[in-house]
């Protein structure tokens, strides 16, 4: 190796040194970066040509290999927007709010708030003071503007998931969307009652003609509460009552039972009915709404000189809008409105990669997909999923191993300050062997 060329060694020897360096100082700034990557430095060696063979050593070269399939510690919150996933996988995310924006991938499940634009309603207020959107136009009518909110990282790329259906069921073959979570974003509709059940003890020591009465309501398809009263009248016969709907009432306009048409009731020597038995009546109102529901008189007994009235359950549901939401280990995002309801709204994918360490380092802590990551695969998790799950309540932490990066700096200095030395060395003697021509 020529005397000047010996200079060259050195020289890559501390470029690549000072590479590794800065590979290092990286990791360490971001050691609190949430889903943060660290990068290793590593080396290899360059032959420069000669005139017999490649054994003429030219120095070194660096090149960097990112650890981006490394878990990284996960962190408890108390946050309801922070989820972490232990195991592969990615967050799906998106540049623009519509989808067609870049799209790109993600372990910082570090989640925020964004509005993004607005939208208008017609509804009707509840009693509660509450908007009721969700069609009953019973009432006066308000249209009014509102904005538009969804889950964004701290880049404000939008997080993206599958719209579930109220069962929890999603299609995984379908695009996912940018996750909307204000109040109108979904809407849970009413319900009429179609069952209910009647529990309580009529006197069996009751006069003939004697009566009692249940006053209940019942919720029709509106969600709009109907009271109605249902009246038991002892007959001659032992043990034996007749039921009807009380059709006096000047908000109902026809029953059925009906005191002419009565439901005859025997409960028998034990005070009980038989099993299965219930009364199903049809009510209509002066409004012209009709209910039409099952009772199960199961636990309705005829016992004793005490009238008891213990209660009236029923099905049906007012209607709500979204009140709150919260991931869970499957990766739904679960809403809960304000009508009592809580139902899946979407669920996130995981993207997993054939070769996650290939994927494309972008500003801001996200990645992308390159021809040697291989393109995404969405994936649903679900109980029992080996190759990832969510920790909602969670987010994970940077990769980085504070012991290994002093290591690898210590190495590297040594490494740096020996090249110097032998750059020196050489220098000091090419100086010597210019000096002897004169």
């Amino acid at each position: 190796m020529a005397m000047y060329g010996a200079l060259t060694s050195p020289s890559l020897a501390m470029l690549t040194q000072s590479s590794a360096f800065g590979t290092i100082s990286q990791n360490i700034t971001n050691i609190n970066t949430g889903g943060y990557k660290s990068s290793t430095t590593r080396f290899e060696t360059v032959l420069a040509s000669s005139y017999d063979s490649n054994s003429d050593v030219g120095g070194v070269k660096s090149y960097r290999v990112n650890n981006i399939e490394q878990q990284g510690g996960i962190l408890s919150s108390t946050n309801p927007n922070d989820v972490a996933i232990n195991g592969q996988g990615f967050f799906v995310l998106n540049s623009l709010q519509d989808g067609t924006g870049d799209t790109f991938y993600s372990r910082d499940g570090a989640f925020q708030l964004k509005t993004n634009g607005t939208g208008s309603v017609t509804g009707a207020y509840r009693e509660d003071g509450s908007i009721d959107i969700t069609g009953n136009a019973s009432a006066n009518l308000i249209t009014f503007d509102h904005d538009l909110t969804y889950l964004v990282d701290k880049n404000d790329n939008f997080l993206q998931g599958w719209v579930s259906d109220e069962n929890g069921v999603v299609t995984t073959t379908s695009t996912p969307e940018s996750i909307r979570v204000d109040r109108f974003a979904f809407l849970s509709d009413a319900r009429a009652t179609s069952k209910a059940y009647l529990t309580g003890n009529i006197p069996a020591t009751k006069d003939v003609a004697g009566t009692n009465a249940f006053k209940a309501s019942v919720l029709d398809a509106d969600g709009t509460s109907r009271t109605f009263e249902l009246i038991f009248t002892k007959t001659a016969n032992a043990q034996e009552w007749t039921a009807h709907i009380n059709s006096s009432d000047s908000n109902i306009t026809s029953a059925t039972p009906s005191s002419g048409a009565t439901e005859i009731l025997n409960f028998g020597t034990s005070g009980e009915l038989s099993p299965g038995a219930k009364l199903t009546p049809s009510i209509t109102y002066s409004d012209g709404t009709t209910v039409t529901f099952d009772i199960d008189l199961t636990n309705l007994t005829s016992i004793g000189s005490t009238y008891i009235y213990n209660g009236f359950d029923k099905d049906g549901r007012t209607p709500g809008d979204l009140q709150s939401y919260s991931f869970d280990e499957q990766g739904y995002v679960n809403g809960t409105f304000t009508n009592g309801v809580v139902r899946p709204l979407y669920k996130l994918p995981l993207a997993t990669f054939a070769n996650p360490n290939a994927l494309e380092n972008r500003q801001f802590n996200v990645f992308s997909e390159t021809s040697e990551s291989g393109a995404a695969s969405l994936r649903e998790v679900t109980l029992g999923t080996s190759f990832g799950a969510f920790i909602p309540f969670s987010h994970e932490k940077s990769n980085v191993n504070m012991g290994v990066e002093f290591n690898n700096m210590i190495l590297a200095q040594q490494a740096y300050n020996t090249a110097a030395t032998v750059f020196k060395t050489v220098d000091e003697m090419t100086s010597v062997a210019a000096s002897l021509k004169t």
